[in-house]
């Protein structure tokens, strides 16, 4: 599909966001690529998070096992003992604070980058779509929908700078997400 840039009339600079993000022969600098990135999913845990729980519960299930049916590590000392049947419910309960934390720090950046929009998973799949059908004039450095890329009535947008647009996207899908509009579908 050849799409013409609304700002340079060209078609050979321009290519679908997703693509320009993925595209290792012409990689973006990382200050585009953060502008042009998607926003993380309403809810959603980062994997530095689930690792910590993770190892925190199977932290958690070897200290209740050496609680329940250890025998102390064999030693008479009384602080090995104690460090042997709590000390994994202790390295658990750690990992479980540093999962906590990572989780509501990212919650917190995501909401402050995207205006407290979308707050559900519809809202962020309409998010989505839109963020899906911008392209990119990699001349210009502009992002733009193409005609009928959101829904069939849809025109052609302007040109928008690449720094504003997230802020463009989300008050694209915001239009498409208010009652009445029209659904689109994929």
């Amino acid at each position: 599909m050849s799409v013409t840039c609304p700002a340079c009339a060209a078609a050979d600079e321009t290519v679908a966001v997703r693509k320009a993000l993925l595209d290792s022969d012409r990689p973006l600098d990382p200050a585009t690529r953060q502008l042009l990135s998607m926003p993380s999913e309403p809810g959603g845990t980062t994997g530095g998070a689930i690792v910590a729980f993770v190892l925190g519960g199977l932290f958690g299930l070897l200290g209740l096992h050496a609680l329940f049916f250890g025998d102390g590590g064999g030693s008479s000392d009384v602080a090995y003992q104690a460090g042997y049947r709590y000390g994994s419910l202790i390295v658990a309960a750690i990992l479980l604070g540093i999962g906590l934390t990572v989780h509501f720090d990212h919650r917190s950046r995501r909401s402050d980058t995207a205006d407290e929009w979308p707050r559900t998973y519809e809202q962020w799949q309409q998010l989505h779509r839109t963020w899906r059908e911008s392209w990119l004039c990699r001349r210009c450095r502009v992002a733009f929908l193409p005609a009928g890329s959101v829904r069939p009535e849809f025109a052609a947008s302007a040109a928008i700078p690449v720094a504003q647009f997230l802020q463009w996207t989300v008050t694209i899908a915001r239009q498409d997400h208010r009652p009445g509009a029209p659904s689109t579908t994929d």
